[in-house]
This record gives C-alpha cells, structure tokens and sequence, in this order.
C-alpha cells in the first residue's frame, strides 16, 4: 500500500482544456461552430476559476496545448503548457479527454507536497469545505466513485465483464473479478506519489485499450483511469477517499438520466457540482460570481430556465407526435375508402 505524507501540502486546481482542431474531438454537450466551441470552453474554466476564488480557494490552473489560443479569448486565465505524448485516433470518442493521462504524468513530476485535484471544466464550487484541506495535509488520495450511475446505465454485468477484459489483457492476469469502480472523471486529487503509481497503470492499459476500443461499453480516459483505480486498490497498492460520500462532490443532470438522481436541493451542500450536459450554458452565461448567495440564485435561474425550455420542447415533440400518428390514420382512412393513399382526393 502506498504510503503518503502527513504534512500541509499545497493544494492546486487544474483542469484540462487541450485545443484539438478536430471539431468531433472537442468532446459533447457543446454546440457551436469550432471558434464558438472553444470559446465556451474558454468560459467554462473562467467560471469555474472564479467560483474557485468566490470560496476562498486558489486560483484554477488551465493545462492546455495552446496557451496563447486560450489567453487571447481570457486574458486573465492562468495557463499552463504541458508536453502531451498520448495519440489518440481523433476518431474513438473523447479523442481530447484521453490527454488527461498526460496531465497525470504532469502531476507525478511534482514535489510530493503538492496536493494537486483535477476538475473538468464544467465543475463549479459552490461552496468553501474544510475537509478538503483536511485531506490534503494527509495526503491521502481523493476520487470521485460513480459506479453506482454506470451500472443503472449501462448494466452491471456489461461494466464489470469490459473492465474485467482490459484488466487481463493489460496485467496478465488470469482471473480479475471487477466491482465496477468507476471513478477518476471529473474529480481526482492526490500527491505526487499517488499520480506516479496511477499514471503506471494506465500506460499499461493504454495499448489493450486502442486495440480493443471497438468492442468496449464506453470509450474516454474514465475507462483507463477506472480500470487502473481498480486494479491497483484490489492489489492494495493505492488507497482513495470517496469525495462523492464525504459530500465533496455530485453530477447533477438538469434533464432524464437512465439512473435515480436526487434533486437539486440535494447537491447544494457540496463543494463542488459537476453539470455534465451544461457547457453550453456555462460557456454562454452570465453568473453573478458577487458572493455566494447571487452565485447559487443566478445559477440556479440558469437551470431552471434551461429545464422549461427542454420540458416545452419535449411537450411540443410529443404533440407532433401524435399529430403525426393521426396524420397516418387519416390517410389510412382515405386510401380505404377511395383508393388513394398519398394525398386527400378532391371531387
């Protein structure tokens, strides 16, 4: 079991925002043309950069591939230009989000008191928690486990036999039995020494991965990064924290999800919110970062809005609909009684 300092470590916020000139690679949720989706990403790190700083917090750091990009849309934003090695066929999904492993190798070059935590750049912190600090002047890692979700998603046994699959044909393993950890998205946080050993463990996984990514539930860095987790926990090689159980964390859909979500009273406690089918409007809004109370007020005017808007066109997609239907019978109708079936007969 890896073994971490007990000190006041530094704590860093990062997140990732590499410029891919491939418009399908920039990942989803984002709508746009290629300069107004960057744009939006730009202003989802902004966002979550100064709801950092409203609650006491350092500034957000953006690992990226293209400071001077970055910087000409937000002058303000602190960048940081990493050397990324991952290739990655722009085709396979999430092409980008698979540099995140680059970023972890970043973080294993550290000095081991720096505490560095990983956010997705549609995070947003709402709230100042102690315990974060707690946790990193133990040095112990963080993760952000939402297996729960995947299994109502995809299914159990789909998760745990893919995982169980890439497991084997990266460690050489003969028998693996998969829990289905899903975790390392959009919150990770550790020492040096934490991101050394994981970092480890996805480059083996890395090649197994490209091979078979065709035939896997889920394509994306979680997938690796899930994988790795797991495997070096079950061989008691690493040891995390669960941030989302010590209400450090929640995803929160302002739309359907394929498992049960609490509602959004229920996130309001936590430090962080992730708002995974929000970038657009994270990259599009005006929240009031003033204090906390008109940040919390404006964002959730944002949802709400958002969520009238998608409930009347699910309202008007299920009229037409039906409309349609009665369209067809009609028709039906016409050709029964004269013959005619591709438009009304005029007599």
């Amino acid at each position: 079991m890896e073994k971490y300092q007990k000190m006041a470590n530094k704590v860093s916020y990062y997140s990732l925002l590499y410029i891919n000139e491939n418009t399908s690679a920039l990942g989803n949720g984002v709508s746009g043309t290629y300069d107004e989706k960057i744009a939006k990403y730009v202003k989802c790190c902004r966002s979550l950069n100064d709801s950092l700083v409203l609650h006491g917090q350092p500034k957000l750091k953006v690992v990226t591939n293209n400071s001077k990009l970055i910087n000409e849309i937000d002058s303000e934003l602190e960048c940081l230009e990493i050397k990324f090695a991952t290739k990655v066929d722009p085709s396979i999904p999430f092409a980008s989000a698979h540099c995140k492993l680059d970023v972890l190798n970043y973080f294993a070059g550290l000095l081991e008191s720096n505490y560095s935590i990983l956010l997705d750049s549609d995070v947003l912190c709402i709230n100042n928690e102690a315990l974060i600090m707690k946790r990193a002047a133990s040095g112990i890692p963080m993760i952000y486990d939402t297996t729960d979700q995947q299994f109502q998603g995809c299914g159990t046994d789909r998760v745990c036999k893919d995982k169980e699959f890439l497991i084997k044909k990266s460690f050489s393993v003969k028998s693996f039995t998969s829990s289905g950890i899903w975790a390392g998205g959009e919150f990770i946080a550790g020492p040096a020494s934490f991101y050394k050993t994981l970092y480890g463990a996805c480059k083996k996984i890395m090649p197994a991965y490209i091979e078979n990514h065709k035939k896997l539930f889920h394509n994306g860095d979680e997938m690796i990064v899930s994988c790795a987790l797991e495997y070096l926990i079950q061989q008691k090689k690493i040891f995390a924290f669960d941030a989302g159980t010590s209400g450090l964390i929640g995803r929160y859909y302002d739309s359907s999800t394929n498992h049960v979500q609490h509602i959004w009273k229920y996130f309001k406690t936590n430090m962080f919110v992730h708002l995974p089918m929000d970038k657009d409007f994270l990259g599009t809004s005006k929240i009031d970062f003033k204090d906390h109370d008109s940040m919390i007020i404006s964002l959730e005017n944002e949802l709400r809005n958002k969520k009238t808007f998608i409930e009347a066109t699910v309202r008007a997609d299920k009229a037409l609909q039906k409309l349609t239907k009665v369209f067809y019978k009609i028709r039906a109708f016409i050709k029964k009684i004269t013959g005619h079936g591709n438009a009304p007969v005029e007599y």
